[in-house]
């Protein structure tokens, strides 16, 4: 069962890398989105009521707990090389602030 709260960190994630790959044109690999939605929800259930607390007012450590989970699932070997073009030639600053984050596992990670 998914708390109320753990629910709106799956629906911002899901939000967010919906607008990622739609600012790369490009489909997102949708059981790979799934995979890290559910590595996100196994996450969130180990964390305490203060832990959640502080992802939710801190982005710093909510985008690190989203690009944990992003690692976790293998969503960031997806279409890595076409991805990692499209943002390396460009800077990334077509990707709106709110998920520029979403860009760094996939130019770091191996």
């Amino acid at each position: 069962m998914t708390t109320p709260e753990a629910q709106t960190f799956l629906t911002e994630l899901r939000e967010n890398l919906e607008l990622f790959y739609q600012c790369l044109q490009l489909a997102p690999p949708y059981d790979s989105v799934e995979k890290t939605l559910t590595c996100l929800a196994a996450r969130i259930r180990d964390q305490t009521t203060d832990q959640q607390h502080e992802m939710a007012n801190d982005n710093t450590v909510k985008w690190e707990i989203f690009l944990e989970a992003i690692v976790e699932s293998g969503l960031h070997k997806k279409h890595r090389g076409i991805i990692a073009g499209l943002l390396g030639g460009q800077g990334a600053i077509f990707l709106p602030e709110s998920i520029r984050y979403l860009k760094e596992p996939f130019l770091t990670s191996p």
